[in-house]
């Protein structure tokens, strides 16, 4: 039962609206309750509770109904609470707690924050002299191509249709009978090109035609119609914070955390983390325990496209590891890797690294050999079982299967069914789930032994912001943040990466205290200039050398050593 008050249904079937204004950090403060309250597994304590400060402005920075601000907020209060607890197992006192909440409403945007000497992130014109350009050569070649990442109407009028090309859209238009020349002059035409195809058929034979084909389309759904789903079902078996011992790894001793005792007093300082993972989620995930001091090491295939812009955000204080599998010296330099981390991100498909020697099984036999647990984290769309378990997905089609697009469209004025894309806050806020988990898992490998898996699920993370317990925000407070911050226009044509220059145009034009707020950003020189400007980490412990941090600037695709070794050991 929900503590707050909340009216049923008011964005749709299944939706849950608050019936007054809380303030961003007072929400933040109950939603981070809520989430303990969900999860004794993570053994978080109400004196623990009591260690954070949020402060930051009342209203939400991000469009729409959806809380997502205090909801990243509460995530990386719930991260600083398990890491001060692993310090505390090192023999540091980290102290109190301060999370800006101000700064969690510009986390969902970070892939688009910032600036190289003093040009905006998406305006740099030398990204894809580091590697292959993907929007350009894979996704944006034509307006025809990019739009095949819209959300469309069909012959069902209530039912609207999450598209997604993947990073082969020339594909998934020949899949739906459009030819991928057809002439257009610009994005609007293109649209409607595609719009023509989709009311011809219901939602279902849409999906049927994607899924038939590899790809993964998603039919926006209600809440309350997401709910009565049999995958739905599936998932909600499992808690939000999903990570356990894995059987058979009883065996394995405590891994005790070494005591600090040099400049480096971080939470994580001297673990091992391999990154398998491309876009945005598991990469943000690894750049946060990267943050916290451990040793992260990404690997990358030069033969597999990767977005380039992420790279100017998402590689900060990583090592990349460029290694072709089809090379055997390079399948057993990344063996190796995979044989001493402590920390092993999986992103691509559940199970599709175990036909590589990478997957699950294969990391818990390595724990065995050196009689040493592992941690292993599986990052998807739909969770870890039922039938939809092992179908790709990005972060669009989380927030279509979710009711998320669905209640955002019905905030921004739009007719019942009309879905409108986010900015990545499944993508980010799985991320921080997944930091969550991982420092879990530590914790108990060095209290209790044993390996342990996590699976985080892009809609599961997204499912918890629909909840009573989460609430959203009332029409008359969606008016409020728009009066305010003045967004442009947000439609079902939008794409994530449209919807974020429309944002951050906002935030530049009429949040100018957001921008320039101290703390919040950190510098570096970098291989695209000399002054590279993100996001600072959220996180910020009293005692400041507990704080996290990035060592170093991002770094390009593929840049690093093909021979990369971990530079410390726990």
């Amino acid at each position: 039962m929900s503590q707050h008050a909340t009216i049923k249904d008011a964005f749709g079937p299944g939706s849950f609206v608050d019936t007054a204004l809380i303030d961003v950090p007072t929400d933040s403060r109950r939603i981070l309750a809520d989430l303990v309250r969900i999860s004794p597994q993570l053994g978080v304590t109400p004196e623990e509770l009591d260690l954070v400060d949020f402060a930051g402005d009342e209203l939400s920075c991000i469009p729409g109904n959806i809380k997502s601000q205090a909801y990243a907020a509460a995530l990386n209060a719930l991260q600083a609470i398990l890491a001060r607890q692993i310090s505390a197992l090192r023999g540091v006192d980290t102290g109190g707690i301060k999370i800006d909440t101000d700064a969690a409403g510009l986390y969902p945007g970070t892939v688009a924050l910032g600036f190289v000497d003093g040009q905006t992130l998406d305006k740099l014109d030398n990204v894809a002299e580091f590697g292959v350009d993907l929007d350009r050569e894979c996704m944006t070649e034509t307006d025809l191509m990019y739009r095949t990442w819209s959300i469309y109407p069909t012959k069902d009028p209530n039912v609207w249709y999450q598209g997604i090309g993947n990073f082969n859209p020339k594909v998934w238009l020949k899949q739906h009978r459009i030819d991928p020349a057809t002439p257009h002059k610009d994005r609007d035409e293109a649209y409607e090109i595609i719009r023509k195809m989709t009311i011809k058929h219901s939602p279902e034979e849409l999906e049927a035609i994607d899924v038939n084909n590899g790809f993964c389309g998603q039919i926006v759904h209600t809440p309350k119609r997401w709910q009565e789903l049999h995958y739905a079902k599936s998932l909600a078996r499992h808690p939000l914070f999903n990570v356990e011992q894995a059987l058979g790894s009883q065996g394995l001793p405590p891994i005790e955390f070494s005591k600090i005792s040099g400049n480096d007093k971080r939470p994580l300082a001297g673990l091992k983390v391999l990154e398998l993972a491309r876009m945005i989620a598991a990469p943000e995930l690894c750049r946060v325990l990267g943050s916290l001091g451990a040793d992260v090491i990404k690997a990358q295939s030069p033969n597999l496209h990767d977005v380039q812009g992420i790279s100017l955000s998402l590689t900060a204080g990583k090592r990349i590891a460029p290694l072709d599998l089809n090379k055997a010296e390079d399948a057993a330099h990344l063996k190796k890797l995979f044989d001493e981390a402590d920390v092993i991100v999986s992103a691509f498909r559940l199970k599709s690294l175990e036909r590589r020697g990478f997957g699950l099984l294969d990391a818990l036999e390595a724990a065995k050999k050196r009689g040493k647990g592992i941690v292993y984290v599986d990052l998807n769309t739909y969770g870890p079982d039922g039938y939809y378990a092992e179908r790709p997905g990005f972060q669009q089609v989380a927030d279509a299967a979710s009711g998320c697009t669905y209640v955002l469209g019905r905030s921004l004025g739009y007719a019942p069914g009309t879905g409108v894309a986010m900015l990545p806050v499944a993508d980010m806020l799985s991320g921080s789930v997944g930091v969550v988990n991982v420092l879990k898992a530590l914790r108990d490998r060095a209290t209790k032994g044993g390996s342990y898996h996590s699976v985080v699920s892009l809609v599961a993370t997204d499912l918890y912001q629909l909840t009573e317990e989460c609430g959203l925000y009332s029409q008359e407070t969606v008016d409020k943040i728009q009066a305010k911050y003045k967004f442009g226009h947000m439609g079902p044509e939008t794409m994530v990466g449209e919807l974020l220059a429309v944002v951050g145009k906002a935030w530049v034009q009429n949040g100018p205290h957001l921008l320039k707020k101290p703390g919040l950003w950190v510098t570096y020189e970098s291989a695209w200039g000399q002054s590279h400007t993100i996001q600072a980490p959220m996180i910020q412990f009293e005692n400041e050398g507990s704080s996290p941090k990035y060592n170093h600037a991002p770094v390009p695709f593929c840049s690093g050593s093909p021979r990369e070794e971990w530079a410390v050991s726990i």
